[in-house]
């Protein structure tokens, strides 16, 4: 069974991470081999970012499912975070009212006929863990197996905003002539009438990141000039980004009904195989209007209620129709993976068929995805592949943080989702 030689696989590389003095990287992470369909987002709405407004009613749910069945006693930490995403001076007791570290014990079992697995939930703020702190927050979610031992599970990040000013997104045109037709470019004004702020120039900075793939980050944006009441940000091609082109997109709610993309489903006593129909390269190709969720994805079953546990794991194969390139390795990426070029969708070279193919083992949803082409360097880009267009319609996330003089943390006072 795939799902089994896979996950012997990546076991063996890290386990090794419940070792007593490992410290966990600060972004968003998973460690274990055994999580998945990890998601984090504003309750009731799946499709946005783990963003809540402080001292509303508004809670972040994550919810994930653990592949090895059975139940572990699960904990989470929360650390706040400054700007740059490094640990501030703060004390835990500075930025939380209750209990940090609690279990998390919302938890069911599937009830499917192939993949078993454990289904976790966990709503933040809860009866145990207030925040009372805006700013930038590192989720820690990990094992105790003994004591002062821990085996980290995953990280995620999480905003709490405490709104002050409000941010515009003005999308322009590239300056540079070479990125006219292949680049969105955005300058910020930020309206800071009725906050008495002394020195913007030190204690505002701006950030902002595209379809909220962290890794595309621009910070530390500072002030260049001013208006009445408004701190402008206007700078000449610093604030661009590659547009991409729409991702592409399957949707395997169900697996009776054979949606767009879907191009066979089999059903073997082991698994079940989606295959989807041959990709093809599009940097040559014009940009073409199609609906998709800026990279996201949903969980879902159509076919049985309560989706959460009832959802099959699956393994979909992709193909890509493309020559072979030689000094790139290529991959899937998408929200679903962290947009990271993981080794679990990692794409292979079929000279036969003149194609790259890859399989990735996946719970029912909607997915959207693209590929990118990674050097020996470790860089990645999805435009030898997708090219890039201006009309692109892709998501903005902006943030404005502010620090006082004096102040020993970053506060988040505005966060804002823009289109071009």
């Amino acid at each position: 069974m795939r799902a089994i030689l896979i996950l012997i696989c990546l076991g063996i590389c890290l386990r090794s991470i419940g070792q007593q003095g490992f410290i966990p990287k600060l972004y968003d992470t998973i460690y274990s081999p055994d999580i998945a369909s990890l998601k984090s987002h504003v309750t009731g709405v799946p499709l946005s970012m783990p963003v809540m407004e402080l001292g509303t009613g508004v809670t972040i749910s994550i919810y994930f499912d653990d592949l090895r069945s059975g139940s572990h006693r699960y904990r989470y930490e929360l650390i706040h975070m400054d700007k740059n995403w490094k640990k501030d001076e703060l004390d835990e007791i500075e930025y939380i009212d209750g209990f940090n570290r609690s279990e998390i014990r919302d938890y069911t079992y599937s009830s499917n006929r192939n993949t078993d697995y454990t289904h976790y939930k966990l709503n933040l703020p809860n009866n145990d863990v207030r925040l009372t702190k805006s700013g930038n927050y590192i989720l820690h979610v990990y094992e105790e197996l003994k004591r002062d031992h821990r085996e980290y599970i995953f990280t995620r990040r999480l905003l709490v905003v405490d709104p002050k000013v409000k941010i515009n997104a003005l999308f322009e045109k590239p300056a540079d002539a070479l990125k006219y037709r292949t680049n969105q470019e955005l300058d910020l004004e930020v309206s800071i009438k009725g906050f008495p702020i002394y020195n913007s120039r030190q204690e505002i900075t701006c950030a902002v990141m595209q379809n909220g793939r962290w890794s595309s980050m621009i910070s530390n944006l500072k002030q260049n000039r001013d208006k009445t009441e408004t701190l402008v940000f206007d700078y000449f091609d610093k604030v661009t980004f590659p547009a991409g082109k729409e991702f592409r997109v399957f949707d395997i709610r169900s697996l009776i009904i054979r949606s767009r993309f879907v191009k066979k489903i089999l059903s073997t006593k082991d698994d079940i195989i989606v295959t989807l129909y041959t990709d093809k390269i599009r940097n040559l190709i014009n940009f073409v209007a199609e609906k998709d969720a800026n990279g996201n994805y949903l969980i879902g079953n159509n076919d049985y209620p309560d989706d959460s546990r009832s959802a099959e794991y699956v393994w979909v194969d992709f193909t890509l129709e493309s020559p072979q390139l030689s000094e790139f390795n290529v991959y899937i990426v998408g929200a679903f993976n962290d947009w990271q070029c993981k080794d679990a969708f990692k794409m292979k070279y079929d000279p036969a068929t003149n194609a790259y193919l890859g399989s990735a083992f996946l719970k029912q949803g909607y997915y959207n995805y693209t590929y990118v082409v990674q050097d020996s360097y470790g860089n990645t880009s999805s435009s030898p592949i997708d090219g890039d267009w201006y009309e692109t319609e892709n998501d903005y996330q902006l943030m404005v943080y502010y620090r006082p003089f004096g102040s020993r943390y970053d506060q988040l006072i505005a966060f804002q989702t823009s289109k071009p």
